[in-house]
C-alpha cells in the first residue's frame, strides 16, 4: 500500500469512528456519566464480563423485526438489513473512547468450540476503511464461524462478532445485535436452529445488568412476536427492560393494527415500567439515505400520522438514545456495588479453589510437600470434628444446609446412637410381654404375648431346663434361655449402627477432602488409602460388637447390680397394686385411691376374695418369678450393653481412630510409589489451575480498577446525579 493510500484509508477509518462516536454522545451526559461508562468499560477490557455480568444494551426481537436498523440508528454503522436472514450471530459493538481513532472486527469464539476451532476464530481480525466495507466484513465472518456454504454450513452460531471502534469523544458502552426469533421451520432454518436462537436471546437476557430493548415490528401481529414475554419472564419487575415499536409506516393509517400499536405505545396494553418507544428506520426503498435523511423522514412521519398522540419523549432515535441513556446511567449507578461483590466473591472462590489445587507439583518432593499439607489440615479437621469444636469455617452452618451433618461429625454420631438407643428400647427385646390387664403397645400380634400365655411358654421351659433343683423351685438357667431369646434383635441392629457409624466418617473425610484439595486427588486419596482405612477400621469395629455380644448370647446371665432385684421388686408390686385395686373395686366398689375414709361393706366378703387370690400356687409363682427376673437382667444388660457399644465399640475402635487415618506420620512413612500415586495431578488439575490463575487475576485487576474508582469519586457524583434527575 502507498503512503497516499494509507494516508486515505486512516483518513476514512477515522471519519468511520467519529461519525459512530457523534451518533452516541448522546448517551453521556456528564463527567460522572463518563467516569462511570469508563469504569464498565475498563472492566470490560480487563476481561471481567467474562465472569460478572456488566451493564450493556442489548436488541432483541423476532426476524425482521427491525433490530439491525435500530442499532445502525443508534450507532451510525450499517449492519445488513436485508429481508430474510438478517443476523445469524450476536453482534456486539464496542465502543471506546481513545487518542487513536480506529476500527477493529474479531470473533469471540463460543465456549462449545474445539481448542483448534477457537485459536482459529481468535485470530480472525478486520479493519474497516469504510461504511462498504463491513458487508464484506460480515460475510468473511460468517464463512469463518462456518455459517457459509452448503454441505454442513450451519445456519446460526453461538460465536460472537465483536466490532471494537476507538475515538477521542466515544462514549464507553457496548450495543448487542442478536438473531432474530422465529417460530416455523423452513428449508433454510430447522426447529433445532428456532432453539438455538432462542436460546442464545435467552442468555443474554439473563444477564441481570443487560438493558433489553425489546423490539416489535408493527407489520407483524404482536401475538406472533415472542420477545416481550420472554422479557417479561425474566425481567418481571420491567426495570430495564423498554419496549421499541419499529416500522409504523408499514401499516395502513387509520386502521385497526395502527389503533392496536398506538395503544401499545401507550402503555395501555402490554405495560413496562420502563415504557415504549417508537421508530421509523429505513426501508429498502430508503436505504441509501444519510443519516440526516433518516431523521428528517421520521421527524415529518411522526409529525403527520396518528403517533403525533404520543409524548415526543416517545419518538424518535434522538429520544431514544437520552431514554437509554437514563436508564443505563441507572442500571450502572444501582448495579456497580453488585459488580464488585461479585468480583470479590469471585477473587474468593478462586482463591479457595487454588488453594485447593495446591501449587504445581512435578518433582516427588513437590508431591509429598502437598501430600504433607493436605494430611495435617485434614487431621486437625477431622480431630475438631469428633471433639464438636465447630470453630473452623468448615463447619458453618446455616438453616436448612443439607451436608451440616456429614461436616459436623459428633454432632452427626450423637445424633445416630441417640436413635440407636431409642431403637434397642423399642425393638430390642423380640417379644413384648403384655400384664394381662394392659394394652400392648407394638400392632403386629406375632411381637407381643399376653403375660397369662408367656407364663406357659415359662413353664415349658422350665421342664426343659430342670436339673437338680427341688419340686416348685427353677433352674437359673432358665432365665439364661428366656434372656437369650429375648436379645436376638440386639445383633442386626448393632450391626446396622456399625454401618451408619462407617458411612457418617466416610462421608465426613469425603467432604473435607473435597475443601481442601481438587477432584483429581480427592478420587486418589479416598480409593487409594483413606476408604480401605476406614474399611480396615469397619472390620475391627465389627469385631468390637461381636466381642460385646457373645457373653449375651452364650454365657448364662451374670450381674451384681443392684438394679436387679429393685427392678424385679418393682414389677412384682405394681402387678400386686394393680390386682388388689382390682378385687377391691369388684367387691365393693372402690380402690385404694378412691376409697372414703368410713363406708359400709362387707367385711367377709372382701377378706374372702382376698384370701383366694393370694392363696399361693408354688408352680405358677416360680414361673411368675423366672419371667420376672429375665425381664429385669434385660433392662439391667441393655443398659450395659448400649452404653458398652457406645463406648467401647464406637468410639474407641473407630471415631477416635479417625484423625490418625491420614495425618502427617502416615505420610511421612509412604513409599516413592505411593507418594507417585497419591500426589500426582493430571492435565484437568494444570488446566484448571491455569484458567483460575487467568480468572484470579483478571478479577484481581477489575477489584483494583473499582477500588481506584471508588477512592478517584468517592462515588459523590453518583449521588450529585441521582438527586438531579
Amino acid at each position: 500500500m502507498t503512503r497516499k493510500q494509507t494516508s486515505k484509508y486512516a483518513n476514512m477509518t477515522t471519519d468511520l469512528a467519529e461519525d459512530i462516536s457523534e451518533k452516541t454522545a448522546g448517551f453521556i451526559q456528564s463527567n460522572s456519566h463518563r467516569d462511570l461508562l469508563d469504569i464498565v468499560d475498563t472492566l470490560r477490557s480487563h476481561g471481567v464480563s467474562h465472569y460478572v455480568d456488566l451493564p450493556q444494551i442489548i436488541v432483541c426481537g423476532s426476524q425482521s423485526s427491525g433490530k439491525s436498523s435500530t442499532l445502525e440508528a443508534l450507532s451510525g454503522i450499517a449492519f445488513p438489513t436485508a429481508e430474510g436472514l438478517c443476523t445469524r450471530f450476536a453482534t456486539e459493538l464496542v465502543l471506546r473512547r481513545g487518542n487513536k481513532p480506529e476500527i477493529k472486527v474479531h470473533i469471540q469464539p463460543s465456549a462449545n468450540r474445539t481448542n483448534e476451532e477457537r485459536a482459529r476464530l481468535l485470530g480472525f481480525a478486520r479493519s474497516t476503511k469504510d461504511q462498504d466495507d463491513f458487508p464484506r466484513i460480515i460475510e468473511t465472518a460468517k464463512e469463518a464461524m462456518g455459517l457459509t456454504g452448503t454441505d454442513g454450513a450451519k445456519i446460526f452460531s453461538m460465536d460472537v462478532l465483536r466490532i471494537e471502534s476507538t475515538s477521542p469523544s466515544a462514549p464507553n458502552l457496548t450495543l448487542v445485535d442478536l438473531p432474530g426469533l422465529f417460530g416455523a421451520s423452513d428449508k433454510n432454518q430447522s426447529d433445532d436452529d428456532a432453539t438455538l436462537v432462542q436460546e442464545l436471546v435467552v442468555s443474554y437476557m439473563r444477564q441481570r445488568r443487560s438493558i433489553i430493548l425489546a423490539v416489535v415490528a408493527a407489520d407483524n401481529p404482536f401475538a406472533n412476536q415472542p420477545v416481550t414475554k420472554f422479557a417479561r419472564d425474566i425481567d418481571p419487575s420491567g426495570t430495564r427492560t423498554l419496549g421499541l415499536i419499529t416500522k409504523p409506516d408499514k401499516i395502513d393509517e387509520g386502521s385497526d393494527s395502527e389503533k392496536y400499536y398506538v395503544e401499545l405505545a401507550q402503555n395501555l396494553n402490554v405495560k413496562l415500567s420502563l415504557g415504549w418507544h417508537v421508530l421509523r428506520n429505513r426501508s429498502h426503498v430508503t436505504a441509501k439515505d444519510t443519516i440526516k435523511e433518516r431523521d428528517d423522514r421520521e421527524t415529518e412521519f411522526f409529525t403527520n400520522s396518528a403517533w403525533c398522540l404520543l409524548d415526543p419523549s416517545q419518538l424518535g432515535v434522538d429520544s431514544l438514545r437520552t431514554r437509554l441513556r437514563k436508564v443505563l446511567w441507572k442500571q450502572i449507578q444501582t448495579g456497580l456495588p453488585g459488580v464488585k461483590a461479585e468480583v470479590q466473591s469471585g477473587i474468593k472462590d478462586c482463591t479457595m479453589k487454588l488453594a485447593q489445587l495446591g501449587k504445581a507439583r512435578s518433582t516427588q518432593r513437590e508431591k509429598h510437600t502437598y501430600l504433607q499439607r493436605i494430611s495435617s489440615r485434614l487431621s486437625k479437621l477431622v480431630r475438631a470434628a469428633i471433639d464438636g469444636v465447630y470453630s473452623d469455617l468448615f463447619f458453618e452452618s446455616f438453616p436448612g444446609q443439607e451436608d451440616a451433618f456429614e461436616r459436623r461429625l459428633r454432632a452427626h454420631i450423637q445424633k445416630i446412637l441417640d436413635e440407636y438407643a431409642e431403637k434397642m428400647r423399642d425393638n430390642g427385646h423380640a417379644l413384648e410381654i403384655v400384664e394381662d390387664d394392659l394394652e400392648p403397645t407394638r400392632i403386629s400380634s406375632r411381637r407381643y404375648i399376653m403375660r397369662e400365655e408367656y407364663l406357659e411358654v415359662v413353664k415349658d421351659l422350665m421342664v426343659e431346663c430342670r436339673g437338680r433343683e427341688l419340686p416348685g423351685t427353677f433352674n437359673p438357667l432358665v432365665v439364661g434361655d428366656l434372656f437369650s431369646r429375648q436379645c436376638k434383635p440386639w445383633e442386626p441392629i448393632t450391626q446396622n449402627l456399625v454401618e451408619q457409624i462407617h458411612e457418617a466418617a466416610a462421608s465426613n473425610f469425603n467432604k473435607i477432602v473435597s475443601e481442601i484439595c481438587d477432584e483429581n486427588t480427592r478420587s486418589r486419596l479416598m480409593k487409594g488409602h483413606i476408604q480401605p482405612a476406614l474399611y480396615r477400621l469397619r472390620q475391627d469395629l465389627k469385631d468390637k460388637v461381636d466381642e460385646l455380644l457373645k457373653p449375651h448370647l452364650s454365657i448364662h446371665p451374670i450381674t451384681y447390680n443392684d438394679y436387679l432385684t429393685e427392678t424385679v421388686q418393682k414389677i412384682q408390686t405394681e402387678r400386686h397394686d394393680r390386682r388388689f385395686d382390682e378385687i377391691s373395686e369388684e367387691v365393693c366398689g372402690y380402690i385404694s385411691k378412691t376409697a372414703p375414709t368410713c363406708a359400709e361393706v362387707n367385711l367377709n366378703q372382701i377378706l374372702t376374695s382376698l384370701k383366694v387370690d393370694t392363696r399361693p400356687d408354688v408352680e405358677e409363682y416360680s414361673a411368675s418369678l423366672a419371667a420376672d427376673v429375665a425381664a429385669a437382667y434385660y433392662l439391667v444388660a441393655l443398659k450395659k450393653f448400649t452404653d458398652d457399644v457406645s463406648v467401647n465399640a464406637i468410639e474407641s475402635c473407630l471415631i477416635q481412630c479417625l484423625p490418625e487415618v491420614f495425618c502427617p506420620d502416615v505420610v511421612w512413612d509412604f513409599s516413592d510409589e505411593e507418594v507417585q500415586q497419591l500426589g500426582s495431578e493430571d492435565d484437568n488439575t494444570v488446566k484448571e489451575r491455569n484458567e483460575l490463575d487467568k480468572k484470579l487475576k483478571i478479577l484481581e485487576d477489575g477489584l483494583r480498577a473499582l477500588d481506584m474508582f471508588v477512592a478517584r469519586s468517592g462515588l459523590q457524583a453518583v449521588t450529585r446525579e441521582q438527586t438531579s434527575s
